[in-house]
Protein backbone atom coordinates (compact mmCIF):
# COMPACT_ATOMS: atom_id res chain seq x y z
CA UNK A 1 0.00 0.00 0.00
CA UNK A 2 2.92 2.38 0.96
CA UNK A 3 4.54 1.66 -2.02
CA UNK A 4 1.48 2.39 -4.40
CA UNK A 5 1.05 5.85 -1.95
CA UNK A 6 4.44 6.59 -3.00
CA UNK A 7 3.85 5.98 -6.88
CA UNK A 8 0.36 8.07 -6.63
CA UNK A 9 2.80 11.05 -5.34
CA UNK A 10 5.54 10.61 -7.83
CA UNK A 11 2.64 11.03 -10.37
CA UNK A 12 1.13 13.62 -9.40
CA UNK A 13 4.63 15.42 -8.50
CA UNK A 14 5.58 14.97 -12.43
CA UNK A 15 1.86 15.60 -13.32
CA UNK A 16 2.20 19.84 -11.77
CA UNK A 17 5.21 20.82 -14.28
CA UNK A 18 3.33 19.27 -17.03
CA UNK A 19 -0.03 21.39 -16.01
CA UNK A 20 1.63 24.54 -15.55
CA UNK A 21 3.47 24.46 -19.23
CA UNK A 22 -0.06 23.76 -20.98
CA UNK A 23 -1.97 26.40 -18.51
CA UNK A 24 0.42 29.30 -18.88
CA UNK A 25 -0.78 30.29 -22.29
CA UNK A 26 -4.15 31.13 -20.64
CA UNK A 27 -2.52 32.72 -17.64
CA UNK A 28 -0.83 34.80 -20.41
CA UNK A 29 -4.53 35.77 -22.00
CA UNK A 30 -5.47 36.43 -18.56
CA UNK A 31 -2.95 38.82 -17.68
CA UNK A 32 -3.51 40.86 -20.67
CA UNK A 33 -7.31 40.90 -20.87
CA UNK A 34 -6.50 43.39 -17.44
CA UNK A 35 -7.13 46.94 -18.28
CA UNK A 36 -3.75 48.98 -17.96
CA UNK A 37 -4.19 51.63 -15.07
CA UNK A 38 -4.45 55.07 -15.83
CA UNK A 39 -2.23 57.80 -15.39
CA UNK A 40 -3.96 60.80 -15.77
CA UNK A 41 -5.08 62.18 -12.73
CA UNK A 42 -9.00 61.68 -11.99
CA UNK A 43 -9.47 65.33 -11.44
CA UNK A 44 -7.77 68.81 -12.24
CA UNK A 45 -5.17 70.29 -9.63
CA UNK A 46 -6.48 73.55 -7.73
CA UNK A 47 -5.20 76.73 -8.33
CA UNK A 48 -2.49 78.21 -5.79
CA UNK A 49 -4.06 79.65 -2.65
CA UNK A 50 -1.29 82.36 -2.63
CA UNK A 51 1.34 84.50 -4.70
CA UNK A 52 4.98 85.20 -3.64
CA UNK A 53 5.49 88.77 -4.25
CA UNK A 54 8.62 90.49 -5.48
CA UNK A 55 11.11 91.68 -2.44
CA UNK A 56 10.33 95.01 -1.42
CA UNK A 57 13.24 97.76 -1.09
CA UNK A 58 13.48 98.59 2.35
CA UNK A 59 16.22 101.08 4.28
CA UNK A 60 17.08 98.31 6.74
CA UNK A 61 20.30 96.85 6.60
CA UNK A 62 21.36 93.76 4.57
CA UNK A 63 22.94 90.98 6.72
CA UNK A 64 25.05 89.74 3.82
CA UNK A 65 27.84 92.28 2.74
CA UNK A 66 27.35 93.42 -1.93
CA UNK A 67 29.72 91.09 -4.19
CA UNK A 68 32.78 92.44 -5.28
CA UNK A 69 33.76 91.05 -8.29
CA UNK A 70 37.40 92.28 -8.54
CA UNK A 71 39.87 89.81 -8.55
CA UNK A 72 42.32 89.15 -5.31
CA UNK A 73 45.80 89.85 -6.55
CA UNK A 74 47.33 86.22 -6.02
CA UNK A 75 45.06 85.39 -8.79
CA UNK A 76 46.04 88.09 -11.00
CA UNK A 77 47.59 87.11 -13.88
CA UNK A 78 51.38 87.99 -14.21
CA UNK A 79 52.23 91.74 -15.65
CA UNK A 80 54.88 90.25 -17.41
CA UNK A 81 54.73 86.70 -19.45
CA UNK A 82 57.43 85.20 -20.44
CA UNK A 83 58.14 84.80 -24.30
CA UNK A 84 58.12 81.25 -24.77
CA UNK A 85 61.47 79.62 -25.67
CA UNK A 86 61.45 77.18 -29.01
CA UNK A 87 62.93 74.20 -27.92
CA UNK A 88 65.56 72.73 -30.39
CA UNK A 89 64.40 69.82 -32.97
CA UNK A 90 66.19 66.65 -32.73
CA UNK A 91 68.61 66.42 -35.68
CA UNK A 92 69.17 63.55 -37.43
CA UNK A 93 72.14 61.34 -36.73
CA UNK A 94 72.41 60.35 -40.48
CA UNK A 95 71.18 57.01 -39.89
CA UNK A 96 68.11 55.97 -42.06
CA UNK A 97 65.82 53.30 -41.60
CA UNK A 98 62.75 51.30 -43.79
CA UNK A 99 59.54 50.63 -42.18
CA UNK A 100 59.68 46.37 -42.47
CA UNK A 101 58.97 43.05 -40.90
CA UNK A 102 55.30 43.96 -40.93
CA UNK A 103 53.67 41.85 -43.15
CA UNK A 104 52.36 44.43 -45.44
CA UNK A 105 50.51 46.12 -42.39
CA UNK A 106 52.62 48.73 -41.88
CA UNK A 107 54.01 50.70 -38.86
CA UNK A 108 52.38 52.95 -35.25
CA UNK A 109 54.07 56.06 -35.03
CA UNK A 110 53.69 56.90 -31.83
CA UNK A 111 54.50 60.37 -29.55
CA UNK A 112 56.04 57.94 -26.86
CA UNK A 113 57.80 54.62 -27.00
CA UNK A 114 55.54 51.76 -25.84
CA UNK A 115 51.99 53.92 -24.47
CA UNK A 116 52.63 57.01 -26.47
CA UNK A 117 49.36 58.01 -28.44
CA UNK A 118 49.49 56.96 -32.00
CA UNK A 119 50.46 60.02 -34.23
CA UNK A 120 50.70 58.60 -37.87
CA UNK A 121 50.32 55.18 -39.82
CA UNK A 122 54.07 54.22 -41.35
CA UNK A 123 53.54 52.35 -44.65
CA UNK A 124 55.56 49.05 -45.08
CA UNK A 125 58.75 50.03 -46.98
CA UNK A 126 58.79 53.62 -45.92
CA UNK A 127 61.88 55.44 -45.16
CA UNK A 128 62.40 57.31 -41.77
CA UNK A 129 65.33 59.62 -41.04
CA UNK A 130 66.62 58.15 -36.95
CA UNK A 131 66.66 60.97 -34.46
CA UNK A 132 67.63 58.43 -31.35
CA UNK A 133 67.35 54.88 -30.58
CA UNK A 134 66.69 53.95 -26.55
CA UNK A 135 65.78 50.87 -24.80
CA UNK A 136 63.32 50.04 -22.73
CA UNK A 137 63.39 47.59 -20.17
CA UNK A 138 60.68 45.09 -20.62
CA UNK A 139 60.12 46.48 -24.25
CA UNK A 140 63.06 46.31 -26.09
CA UNK A 141 65.02 49.20 -28.86
CA UNK A 142 62.53 52.10 -29.76
CA UNK A 143 63.61 54.84 -32.50
CA UNK A 144 62.78 58.31 -32.49
CA UNK A 145 61.75 59.00 -36.14
CA UNK A 146 60.61 61.91 -38.72
CA UNK A 147 59.45 61.15 -41.50
CA UNK A 148 60.25 63.21 -45.14
CA UNK A 149 56.87 65.33 -44.64
CA UNK A 150 58.47 66.09 -41.07
CA UNK A 151 55.94 64.18 -38.26
CA UNK A 152 58.42 62.73 -35.34
CA UNK A 153 57.52 60.06 -33.47
CA UNK A 154 58.66 56.76 -31.87
CA UNK A 155 58.44 53.19 -33.75
CA UNK A 156 59.61 49.91 -31.88
CA UNK A 157 62.76 48.57 -33.14
CA UNK A 158 60.74 45.11 -34.52
CA UNK A 159 59.76 47.21 -37.41
CA UNK A 160 62.71 49.85 -38.19
CA UNK A 161 65.36 47.78 -40.55
CA UNK A 162 68.43 49.41 -42.26
CA UNK A 163 67.83 51.37 -45.26
CA UNK A 164 68.94 49.14 -48.40
CA UNK A 165 71.56 52.51 -49.09
CA UNK A 166 73.02 53.04 -45.80
CA UNK A 167 73.98 49.11 -45.93
CA UNK A 168 76.15 49.94 -48.89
Amino acid sequence: MASLVRAFLGLVLLAVPIVVVTQLPRFFELANSVPAARTEAPFASPAPAFRLLDATPTAVRSRFAPLDDTVPPTLAPPDITATPRTTPRPTPTGERVVIGNTGGQGAVLRSEPVTGTPVSALREQQVLDVLERRNVPGSGDWVHVRTLDGLEGWVTGLVARPAPDAAQ
